[in-house]
């Protein structure tokens, strides 16, 4: 049953559907609206589709509890007058019960709708040995109301909000569940001519790719220049065939390759390959036949081309590209030295310039396609429920709701890739998803053709801020690499970015200018040794990291920099070879003719230009590395992040105390669940806890390990929380940050990092601090 009030872009159910719809006005800007925002009229909306199919049946009835919620199509709709619900809900919270009655009332369309929204079979019935129920709550969706904004009178949609929690007020927090799911109106059954943010039928077959090239004309057209630019980077990248040699397309026309065209418009495929990648790639021998056109139509090359490569093929048709790249066709994957190491190294480039990246985010290999590119593959279900004969209500997911079931979320190689598309379709949960610097998700099954949602203005990234950088190595360390050689492969185009911005390289994924206090980061989760990288890298270990100067100090980069000054004191050097002796800094000192004339250690310079102070009461003079050859020692994947790329081995004097390891005393603050070992530090009086550090499980099991006596090494100083008002440097509060090693023969490795309050020099064992020359692997 229709709805009585429709508009032009509303078709009823009973009559068909051309799928060549025409452009027209948007229903959120029409004439009786009386907004300014109807003087563009171009924004098209596709007609609404009748609902493919039905779960309705003939015993249908809404359950006690639902009938008395009073659902009618006018309780999803604000109106301009209603300015009491515009700031609060009508209803206070819903007590729905508990999970197992709702499951039992099948019948109940209303309560089938709730456990869907909610995640389906992954609700529990039972948590902690208590009942899970089900709360809901109203919200109003969209855009907010603000009373310096033209459409400030034009309606509002409601969403009902179900939450579930275990006992009394515990929310239950389960990855399994959906991200704060939303019920409201299927757009057909609106009351008014409002459609915008309400839930629009798709089809049950395929994709209807006459909405997707709308999406991207209406990004062209409203947003311009704006959506060129990467999530990263504030420049667009104009032309990467004229700066990587030999860069290939597929051109879907002619089903060959080619080499790319100078300034052209191509669509990039981020996807997963899977272990058993035994499909088509491009090799020496192969590439001169696979550039003739038809070549991939051949037999001998057609059938080892992957479903996701095919269906992402086209849809480069279907939007009216013609270039497609894809790495295992468009990199000679034979020629390692050569335009394939060029090409790695580069993929801020591919994916940055890419008009548009196809992302197969629901694929769980190269071989899963893309879902409704072909007919009948989209495999997922719209969840809509008719309430009452012309008054259906659905769930709005979100791509977010899926991220926990697919591979491709976990990948370090494709992390890079989602962060430099400028424009992006994300192909899961059956659906393709438009994202641009200026939308957040155009979906297919939600109204978005409307001015205020299309003009919607994302706010930018702030660019003096650290925690950017410290966000991007934090996400990349909790990643999966099918080959662990890769890590710093996986990270190239990222790097380039560190290198851009912050001005500075990276020595084994940690930037130079910035050394000491990227060393102080610490593992959230359980971690372990990734054997052939460096022990007080990130990447040494296998589990994620966090750098966290924005917690502890600011975002500010510049304020760091100049901090790092006068609080850190080691001269970092990097052993240059694994069978060579010679040391070079990791940051060139600035030198000018007042220091290499300057005699005494108080106008000496430190690592980062600042004067060098008399911290400790003992000879520190000593910083040059002394000639040491180390026997047995490991050979680290090559740091390809660094244009001369050295051992992985650090060399360099600091203070080495000598602390004992045992059960916390103090209560650790609230975090992850499974965090590692929490351990106290101790020193001459073994009752007076002088920091705690983290460990991991493996560590603390070896025999002797916890309740011994350990070397520890003093780092800089920093802080273990923020100082109040922003005063970083006055407050108190400064720590000596200490490294907890273990030697191996000639070399030491990270195990951990702590701190001690400054004054808790003396508290040390054995002889007290002394200054000593570390080689830290």
């Amino acid at each position: 049953m229709s709805p009585a009030t429709t508009d032009s872009a509303v078709i009823h159910e009973d009559q068909g559907v051309d799928s060549d719809w025409e452009s027209v006005p948007s229903s959120g800007a029409s004439d009786t609206d009386g907004s300014e925002l109807d003087e563009d009229k171009s924004i098209a909306a596709p007609p609404l589709l009748p609902i493919a199919h039905s779960n309705a049946s003939t015993t249908d009835r809404l359950c006690d509890v639902c009938k008395h919620l009073n659902l009618s199509p006018n309780r999803f709709v604000v109106l301009p007058s209603d300015n009491e619900t515009r700031s609060k809900p009508h209803d206070p919270n819903i007590n729905m019960g508990t999970v197992k009655d709702i499951r039992s009332k099948s019948y109940c369309p209303f309560c089938r709708l709730v456990l869907v929204a909610l995640g389906g079979k992954e609700v529990p019935d039972e948590e902690d040995g208590k009942d899970v129920s089900v709360v809901m709550s109203w919200s109003t969706d969209g855009i907010r109301p603000d009373v310096n904004q033209p459409w400030n009178h034009i309606p509002q949609i409601r969403t009902l909000n179900p939450y579930a929690q275990k006992g009394k007020g515990d929310y239950l927090g389960s990855r399994r569940l959906n991200l704060f799911p939303e019920i409201t109106l299927l757009a057909n059954d609106s009351p008014t001519d409002l459609k915008a943010f309400f839930v629009r039928p798709i089809r049950d077959d395929s994709i209807d790719f006459n909405v997707v090239r709308n999406w991207l004309s209406l990004c062209k057209r409203y947003h311009g220049e704006s959506c060129n630019k990467t999530k990263l980077l504030n420049h667009k990248i104009t032309d990467p065939p004229s700066e990587i040699p030999s860069f290939r397309l597929i051109d879907v026309n002619s089903n060959c390759l080619v080499l790319g065209p100078p300034h052209c418009q191509y669509a990039a495929l981020s996807y997963v390959w899977g272990k058993k990648a035994d499909f088509l790639r491009t090799l020496s021998d192969t590439v001169n036949e696979l550039e003739k056109p038809g070549a991939l139509l051949r037999p001998e090359f057609y059938d080892r081309i992957p479903p996701t490569i095919r269906d992402a093929m086209q849809v480069v048709r279907e939007i009216e590209l013609q270039y497609l790249w894809v790495d295992c066709l468009c990199i000679v994957q034979d020629d390692e030295t050569g335009s394939k190491a060029d090409a790695i190294a580069k993929m801020d480039l591919v994916y940055g310039g890419a008009f548009v990246t196809i992302m197969a985010a629901s694929a769980i290999d190269a071989n899963a396609g893309l879902p409704g590119v072909r007919p009948g593959t989209r495999g997922e279900r719209q969840p809509i429920e008719e309430i009452m004969p012309g008054f259906r209500l659905a769930f709005k997911p979100k791509y977010q709701d899926y991220i926990k079931d697919v591979v491709y979320y976990t990948r370090a190689w494709t992390f890079q890739e989602q962060q430099f598309t400028s424009r992006s379709l994300v192909f899961i949960g059956g659906q393709v998803v438009f994202n641009c610097g200026q939308a957040d998700q155009w979906r297919e099954d939600v109204v978005c053709e409307d001015k205020r949602i299309v003009s919607k203005q994302l706010k930018a990234p702030e660019i003096n801020d650290i925690g950017n950088f410290e966000g991007l190595l934090q996400s990349y360390s909790d990643l999966s690499l099918t080959y662990e050689s890769d890590i710093y492969n996986a990270f190239a185009g990222l790097s380039r970015y560190f290198q851009s911005e912050l001005k500075t390289n990276l020595c084994h994924g940690m930037p130079s200018l910035y050394f000491d206090w990227f060393l102080l980061w610490y593992p959230l989760h359980e971690q372990r040794r990734r054997k052939l990288a460096p022990s007080w890298s990130w990447s040494g270990w296998i589990g994620q990291s966090w750098p966290r100067m924005w917690d502890w100090y600011t975002r500010r980069i510049d304020k760091i920099h100049g901090a790092q000054r006068t609080r850190t004191w080691i001269i970092w050097y990097h052993r240059l070879a694994h069978n060579s002796t010679k040391c070079v800094p990791i940051l060139p000192p600035k030198k000018n003719k007042k220091d290499r004339e300057s005699k005494t250690r108080s106008q000496a310079r430190n690592f980062y230009g600042g004067r060098v102070r008399d911290r400790f009461p003992f000879d520190c003079s000593k910083t040059l590395p002394s000639d040491r050859t180390l026997n047995g020692a490991p050979e680290y994947y090559k740091d390809t992040l660094h244009p001369t790329p050295g051992s992985g081995f650090l060399q360099f004097w600091t203070v080495s105390v000598m602390l004992s390891i045992k059960p916390a005393k103090t209560v650790a603050k609230v975090g992850p669940a499974n965090r590692p070992p929490r351990l106290g530090i101790f020193g001459r009086d073994s009752e007076r806890e002088l920091g705690t550090l983290y460990l991991t499980s493996e560590w603390c099991a070896i025999d002797g390990k916890v309740g011994g006596t350990h070397e520890f090494i003093l780092l800089c100083e920093g802080r273990e929380e923020r100082a109040e008002n922003q005063r970083y440097d006055e407050e108190p509060g400064w720590k000596y940050m200490i490294m907890l090693i273990e030697w191996h023969g000639d070399w030491a490795e990270r195990v951990s990092i702590g701190c001690i309050d400054r004054h808790e020099l003396n508290e040390t064992l054995g002889d007290g601090p002394v200054w000593k020359e570390i080689i830290l692997a």
